[in-house]
């Protein structure tokens, strides 16, 4: 489970604890503001064993949970393109469009359905370009899923070309 928020407060501690499980001190907050952006988040909050301490759960087992990415198409080459749309094509033996789907405006990549989806993807020959932005998203963010859609951002930091 990977919890943001941002917090201002005066003093904050975190203890780490068995199972994955931490405990965060946090000074200068109200109690309510911290329980409001955890809701909004779509996780629960639980008074602990000691008074006042609280705990995050997630409703959902954390293997049912997919970390997913959109960005804009202005990151693959044209003949990243082409490679894509050939790897999409449905002929369900065993080849390439069971991790790489066509989306109608853009293409999914399902990079926990290969081992090592970047050796992959420069099997098929895509762009080294191309490939930097998938290992920094995987090691980044975590990313199960890219999203490269028409209408998605630009991300700052990665080549663009404009096809």
């Amino acid at each position: 489970m990977k919890l943001s928020l941002t917090v201002e407060a005066d003093t904050v501690n975190i203890l780490a604890l068995n199972m994955g499980r931490i405990v965060v001190d946090i000074d200068g907050i109200e109690l309510a503001d911290l329980i409001n952006v955890v809701s909004d988040k779509g996780y629960s909050l639980r008074i602990a064993d000691a008074p006042g301490k609280l705990i995050v759960e997630d409703p959902l087992p954390s293997v049912t949970r997919v970390n997913g990415i959109q960005c804009s198409t202005a990151h693959i080459t044209p003949e990243d393109n082409t490679i894509l749309d050939q790897a999409s094509v449905q002929h369900h033996d065993g080849s390439n469009s069971d991790w790489v789907l066509y989306t109608g405006y853009g293409y999914l990549l399902r990079l926990n359905a290969r081992l090592f989806p970047v050796l992959e993807l420069k099997r098929m020959g895509l762009s080294k370009a191309f490939r930097r932005l998938v290992v920094t998203l995987m090691r980044r963010y975590a990313a199960g899923i890219i999203h490269l859609d028409a209408a998605g951002e630009v991300l700052p930091g990665f080549a663009t070309f404009g096809w």
